[in-house]
This record gives structure tokens, sequence and C-alpha cells, in this order.
């Protein structure tokens, strides 16, 4: 997507979303970027989980994640961003089937298309690699990873998908615990139970912004599994690429506004974890998350109706 009549923007406001805090890793590495770029912001994260108690992978309909999404992209709206960005691999599948989606007038970019480039670029090094796809359940299930590579001449017999169910949700508490460490073994077990030849190079895309936070733990079990024989491709820091452009006015410091919103209450515990694994690239965005704004109104939710599992 062309995003050059936003480079040239004196003052950018752009909204980084993700249906939990995983895409606080993106927000942390854009303020990093636009901070070397010397380009004046206001970075939001809108927390899009509706309900402390389930979100959108624990929704059973389809029409209850489309409905729940949509209305927090209302609640976006009211901020009057220059951009949004979709930081969430589950939320980037469902975007185009919500009703708001066809009204929009702002760029909204969804890390899928990120992730796409990446095993796109990786691919010209490694024509012969198998893919292999590590997700959610509802990033998994739509395919669109998948349909994408193929609609770009990817042969499907080289791609894998793995879904790793409660595994974004483990990482957000502690994603360097041993219940992350056992779900990781476990589900890169049953994928490489799927591939067929484990002799070539094997492209590993984290499709769930939270799996980069685990990422020494995705490498030392990947070694186990084919040795150094192996590529972790993380969307997160090519979605933080997005925008290139310069200052208008290079030789006056910058001023990055750096702000977490959410409808739910986040635990001391979990602010703790990722706050220290968001400090290495941002410790402004550290502390935009220690001091988070809640928000109970952020966007309409009525949870009646609404099917989990």
């Amino acid at each position: 997507m062309d995003l050059s009549n936003l480079e040239n923007k004196d003052h950018l406001k752009i909204i980084i979303t993700d249906s939990g805090l995983g895409g606080l890793s993106v927000h942390a590495l854009l303020d990093k970027r636009l901070s070397e770029k010397n380009k004046n912001a206001e970075l939001i994260f809108f927390n899009s989980l509706a309900h402390s108690n389930f979100g959108y992978n624990s929704m059973l309909e389809k029409s209850d994640k489309l409905n729940v999404f949509n209305s927090a992209l209302e609640g976006m709206l009211k901020f009057n961003p220059d951009l949004i960005l979709i930081a969430c691999n589950t939320l980037s599948v469902l975007y185009h089937e919500t009703k708001i989606s066809k009204e929009i007038k702002i760029p909204v970019i969804g890390i899928v298309e990120n992730g796409i480039d990446l095993i796109l670029e990786n691919l010209i090094n490694h024509q012969d690699a198998n893919i292999l796809i590590l997700g959610t359940e509802t990033t998994i299930n739509s395919d669109q990873h998948k349909k994408d590579l193929i609609k770009s001449g990817i042969e499907e017999n080289i791609i894998y998908s793995q879904s790793c169910k409660n595994l974004e949700s483990e990482i957000q508490n502690d994603a360097n615990s041993p219940a992350v460490e056992k779900l990781i073994n476990f589900y890169l077990s049953e994928a490489f139970n799927k591939i067929k030849n484990k002799n070539v190079h094997q492209l590993v895309l984290l499709a769930c912004t939270h799996y980069g936070y685990s990422k020494n733990i995705f490498e030392k079990q990947l070694f186990e599994f084919c040795g150094n024989n192996f590529t972790i491709l993380n969307p997160n820091e090519k979605m933080s690429e997005m925008l290139n452009g310069n200052s208008l006015h290079p030789m006056k410091k910058c001023i990055i506004k750096n702000r977490v919103l959410s409808r739910v209450e986040i635990s001391n515990e979990q602010i703790s974890n990722l706050a220290k694994l968001l400090e290495k690239d941002s410790i402004t965005v550290s502390h935009a998350l220690k001091n988070y704004e809640y928000k109970s109104d952020l966007f309409e939710f009525d949870k009646k109706n609404i099917r989990v599992k």
C-alpha cells in the first residue's frame, strides 16, 4: 500500500490494534523507527479485547467476532487517526468482512500482508524451502496466508499450517514460562509430523504478534527438530518499517506521544512481564503500558447472546 502521502505529513496519528497485547511489540518497534526518522507522531495502542473472560478465538460464531471487531473499529475512528495498523493476524483475517471496512476512508493495514511479503522475500534465497505458518485457531482456520501464497504462485504442497491453541494467552502471562516452552514443543512436534521433506530449509512464520516475545524458545525448539536449517520470520518487524519518510524538520527534536488504551483491565503481572520485554525497543512504550488508560467505554460491547468455548 502506498503511504507516501502520510510519510510527508508533519505529524501522524497512528492506531495500532490487537485482540490482546502482542501488538505492543509492533507499537514499540514503530516508536523506535519513527524516533530514528525524527518523525512527530501520536501512537495509540488500542486493545480490541472486549471482555476479560474470553477473546476472539473463544467465540464460537464468526459473526460474533466480526460484530465485536466492527464495534472496536468504530471506537478507533473516534480518535481520528491517519492510519490503522492491525497488529494481529486474527483480526487481520476478519477485517475485510466487517461492515465498517467498506466505509473507512483512511488506510488500514493488516499484518497478514507483511507476513506474506516476508515469506516471498525469503523464498528468493531459499527456493526449495518449506513454509510453516504458526498461528491462532482463527488465523489458521481462515487459510488466508495459504490462499495469498497460492495466488502469488507458491505451490500448495510446500505450505504447512499449525494452529497453536492458547499459546498466545500463555505468552501474554509469561513469555518465558515452562508452560510456554511445553506448548511450543508440542505444536512444533505436531507440525513436523506433517512435513514430508524435513531435510530442506524451513521458513517459519510467527503468524501471531505474541509469538515474537518467545522467539528464543522457538529458536531453541526448532534447532531440536531441524538443526540450523530454519529461518524465523517475524512480521512485527516488517510492519514497523512501513513508514520510511524522514522528518520535514530534521533539525528539530521529534515528539512522539505514546498511549495504551484498554476497555478491560490489564493485570499487574502481565504489565510487569510485558514491560520488561518492550524496554529493549522502547522505554516510552513500556512506560505507556505501565500507565495504561482503562476505558470501559472504549467501544460498545454486549456479551449477551455471544457463545464461547
